[in-house]
């Protein structure tokens, strides 16, 4: 670490000779009679108007002020290249497909992922769309882009230190200059991962050809509880009829597959979960409650995204003002790094949050080819591929060449770069893949028109024009709550009489097609909750159109993948309650983001005790009496346990394990070699599927529980009692908690001292504050049964809580917490200096007003115009 030292005086320093003047300049400069500068070229910033301050607050904050929002945007470019260059860089990187170039063969599946996708022609073509149709905001990205470029030029002209990562002995590589596009391509990726269903579609269609009898036993989209994003004088109400059955529903027919193949299954199985785990969508949780139930009379709303654990962050905090010299922003909050601006957070009137929304705007088609291979054969149309050559450079390694096949009009071919094709579709067949993203799209719009809001209404607008990324977005003003989604979702027609797009569909059908209609504004969630007078989204289902695991029965399909309503029946659960008894407030909001009580547990706890009631009473459970290490195990878990996922817990550890090997019993031998990925993929869906199996939610859920439920329950419960005491010597609880083996781990695609290590949290899979974690280490031995792991890491969680309440004038007041810190420097004091609020649950005020700032400031740094 002492060679870290001089890197952060020279830091430093080099910002501080920014001033000009030796010193730090006076924070209160004086803009009256300041022209802006003309923009000559669309694509040249042309330098600052005025003088920009860049106020760095106690946890690392920069709070930006200058003339007109071109100055500010390009002073915001400038401090996250100083504090996240090298993560801005492998982030622009992994959008282009380069990331192998410097991570080398590790990094070869995320690249063949974004040379597949072609986020790089996609961003560019939605940068020329902001550019011919709204080119006032398209100035905010060349501004933002000529400042993270200042800051480049000023390390290669040694007047500012080579960040870690780039240096000798580290990756040894300098950073290149950025282009217009590049923060346009970063949304594309962003939005990708934010819309993606295919590797769940992917899944489901492999289990479908390799264990139908699976699906047909739990349904799928049902949900482990019923709660529905949109309140209830908003929605329609779903059927409860089951679909036709003269309707087709899959095209993933059984597969009795060669041995070699199923042989090869779990690698390929394997290696496409490692590719999706930098896109796979992640949870989070929003609400807001009106005026008519808080203690001040107007609307409190809170935001906790759920996003990688990386280290640094995948958002960067900051906050934008040209208002107080007479411009249109005052906004503060957390932006994506790679993206200009605020994308979560408020301005003077509006307080804004996401969750995702799980919109199906992704289909799989099983097509067939003609033409020697030189056709595509859509619905009857024979439509000529047009093959691209994608070069990718890896690391200690051959360059590796991409040939990817496009459908124009329909997609692209996913031949075997994602997963063996042949788990997929029958042979002679190929898998065609179409998302509503493959077009020029305006979201980066859609975020510029956000920070400008002036109220719930104008928030509400800027929504619609958003065109993909599922948002669920909640807003509030000092007078009103709204939730509101917009985003291409083509209208599939009537679900009854067609295949429902959740596998793989059959290409052969013409009306399997998207038709370019998009489903109309009355058929996406919206809702200022009147009657209800609250809000709250989980990544769940909006509609209720899955509550009874059909959704070809509904009056119009939207999407089936949602979270299970773990997160959000316990979120409205106590809204109701707090609610119902008025004056609710901030720290009961925060309490609320905090909470970590299991529903899976309240589902799960009366099975245990009546599997362990009676095992007294049948003799097929003789095996288990006598046993004082399960007496003591049970009541620990059913009696002693308050059903909260504390790390300073015992029953939580032995709950996790138990409800694990107790889902292994069930369905292991049912999905044999998928049972493995699915856990590693997408856990709570496991969790799920183990829940209504055992409490009797689906009709055919005694298939999955062919040797009994008490049977199935106790062998789990014996085998946690006998890892307990492998592990610990023992089921005695004083030998062990939860935080003994569960924690965050803050990973880095590089490492070394970006690497933000492991710390024990409370939460789990099911809870509000949610800390899902692997469960198995892999064995490594392909089709092996894999251990338990070491240690049950979570790598995703709330990148951010903040709670917002509003002032008498309107002013938000925003209190939160994140982690690990605001800079990517290792060197930084403000590396890690946030992570134990957020471990603790701790919230900050967050610095607004200009009185704030100045008494939350620890350094100036001032840009002047010559350095534009």
């Amino acid at each position: 670490m002492r060679r870290l030292a001089p890197r952060l005086a020279s830091t430093l320093l080099a910002s501080i000779l920014l001033a000009c003047s030796g010193g730090v300049e006076d924070s209160d400069s004086d803009t009256a009679g300041v022209e802006d500068k003309e923009w000559t070229d669309l694509e040249t910033f042309p330098g600052l108007s005025g003088e920009v301050e860049i106020k760095i607050d106690d946890v690392g904050m920069p709070h930006i002020y200058g003339v007109n929002e071109y100055d500010v945007l390009y002073a915001a470019g400038y401090q996250v290249a100083t504090d996240r260059l090298f993560q801005l860089d492998l982030m622009r990187r992994r959008a282009a497909g380069r990331r192998a170039e410097v991570l080398g063969e590790g990094r070869l599946g995320d690249d063949q992922l974004a040379r597949l996708m072609d986020f790089q022609r996609w961003g560019v073509e939605d940068a020329a769309r902001m550019r011919a149709d709204n080119p006032e905001e398209y100035k905010f990205f060349v501004s933002w882009v000529a400042g993270i470029n200042k800051r480049i030029a000023e390390i290669e002209a040694g007047e500012a230190p080579l960040p870690y990562g780039f240096g000798p002995g580290e990756l040894d590589y300098a950073p290149e200059p950025w282009t217009n596009e590049d923060p346009f391509v970063i949304a594309k990726l962003i939005t990708f991962g934010n819309s993606n269903s295919l590797e769940n579609e992917l899944l489901a269609t492999v289990v479908r050809r390799l264990s139908p009898e699976v699906l047909d036993a739990i349904e799928l989209p049902k949900p482990a509880y019923a709660a529905w994003t949109v309140p209830a004088e908003d929605r329609p109400a779903p059927s409860v009829e089951p679909a036709a059955p003269s309707v087709e529903a899959t095209a993933s027919a059984p597969a009795e597959l060669p041995d070699d193949v199923v042989e090869r299954a779990p690698a390929s199985l394997r290696r496409f979960r490692t590719i999706m785990d930098s896109v796979r969508v992640q949870g989070s949780n929003n609400w807001a409650i009106d005026g008519r139930f808080t203690a001040n009379g107007r609307p409190i709303i809170c935001n906790d995204p759920h996003q990688p654990l990386d280290s640094p962050s995948v958002m960067y905090g900051l906050h934008l003002n040209s208002a107080d010299a007479g411009g249109d922003l005052d906004v503060i909050g957390f932006g994506f790094v790679g993206a200009p601006g605020v994308q979560l957070g408020h301005n003077r009137s509006v307080q804004w949050a996401a969750t995702t929304g799980f919109a199906d705007v992704m289909d799989i088609w099983s097509i067939t080819l003609s033409g020697d291979g030189a056709k595509a054969n859509v619905g009857g149309q024979q439509v000529d591929l047009v093959t691209r050559e994608e070069v990718i450079k890896v690391k200690g390694m051959g360059d590796q060449t991409m040939a990817i096949r496009e459908v124009p009009g329909y997609g692209l071919l996913l031949d075997d770069y994602l997963l063996e094709e042949v788990l997929l579709v029958d042979a002679g067949r190929k898998a065609l893949f179409n998302w509503t993203g493959f077009r020029a799209t305006n979201e980066a719009l859609a975020f510029v028109r956000m920070m400008q809001a002036g109220s719930v209404a104008d928030y509400e607008a800027a929504v619609d024009t958003m065109e993909v990324g599922t948002f669920n977005f909640v807003s509030a003003d000092a007078s009103d709550i709204s939730y509101r989604v917009h985003v291409l979702i083509p209208d599939r027609g009537d679900p009854s009489a067609r295949t429902m797009p959740f596998e793989i569909i059959d290409g052969d059908d013409a009306g399997s097609y998207w038709t370019g209609a998009w489903l109309p504004r009355e058929k996406m969630p919206a809702s200022r909750a009147p009657q209800t007078g609250y809000i709250v989204t989980a990544n769940n289902d909006p509609w209720g159109f899955t509550a009874d695991g059909d959704v070809g029965n509904d009056p119009w399909y939207y999407g089936t993948y949602y979270a299970p309503g773990f997160r959000a029946r316990r979120i409205e659960d106590r809204v109701k309650e707090l609610t119902a008894a008025g004056g609710v407030d901030v720290a009961a909001m925060q309490a609320l983001q905090l909470d970590v009580h299991s529903l899976l547990a309240d589902a799960m706890i009366p099975v245990i005790e009546d599997a362990y009631a009676n095992v007294d009473s049948d003799d097929a459970l003789a095996e288990f009496r006598d046993r004082p290490d399960l007496d003591a195990l049970a009541k620990l878990i059913t009696q002693d346990w308050d059903r909260q996922m504390r790390r300073d817990s015992a029953g939580a550890l032995a709950f996790h394990v138990l409800m694990h090997l107790a889902d292994d019993e069930a369905l292991r031998d049912d999905l044999e070699l998928l049972y493995e990925e699915i856990l590693g993929a997408a856990p709570v869906f496991m969790v799920k599927f183990g829940m209504l199996a055992y409490t009797g939610a689906y009709a055919g859920g005694d298939a999955v529980l062919e040797e009994g439920r008490d049977r199935l329950v106790l062998q789990a419960l014996d085998r946690t009692a006998q890892w307990l005491t492998a592990e610990f010597g023992g089921v005695d609880p004083a030998g062990y908690t939860w935080g003994t083996r569960h924690g965050a781990h803050f990973r880095n695609p590089y490492g070394g001292d970006l690497d933000g290590g492991w710390v024990a949290v409370d939460g789990g899979e099911d809870t509000v504050n949610v800390s899902s974690s692997r469960f198995l280490e892999s064995s490594g031995e392909i089709g092996a049964v894999s251990p338990i792991a070491d240690r049950f890491d979570s790598h995703d969680g709330p990148v951010f809580r903040v709670v917002t309440e509003f002032m008498e004038d309107g002013t938000p007041v925003a209190y939160m917490n994140f982690p690990r810190g605001n800079s990517g420097e290792p060197s930084s004091p403000h590396w890690g200096d946030t992570l134990s609020d957020w471990v603790e649950g701790v919230y900050r005020r967050v610095p607004f007003a200009a009185d704030e700032v100045d008494a939350a400031t620890e350094a100036t740094i001032v840009l002047k115009p010559d350095e534009g």
